[in-house]
């Protein structure tokens, strides 16, 4: 299982129009049969945008980035984003 929180930091003047390009992909991602959960989150600054993210494998969420809908957001980031993603792969601690 793959788990992902993603940090999007967007230039400021393009908040809005960057949560729209992922919120436009929350429903399609939902639907690959591999995605377990997909859910776009806000600071209370409203500065960031955070993915959090679970696929079954490394194989699943490589096809996740293989789709046309991802490729769009990928490509709307390359002049919009602030910094560079943030992105922190987690590992489930053993319960006690």
């Amino acid at each position: 299982m793959i788990n992902i929180v993603a940090k999007i930091t967007p230039k400021a003047h393009l908040f809005a129009e960057c949560k729209a390009h992922l919120q436009h992909i929350l429903v399609p991602t939902l639907a690959e049969p591999d995605c377990i959960r997909f859910e776009l989150y806000t600071n209370t600054e409203q500065q960031c945008l955070f993915l959090v993210e679970q696929f079954s494998s490394q194989a699943a969420l490589d096809e996740h980035y293989l789709q046309s809908y991802v490729k769009s957001v990928f490509s709307f980031y390359e002049t919009a984003l602030a910094c560079p993603v943030e992105i922190n792969k987690l590992v489930a601690l053993e319960k006690l």
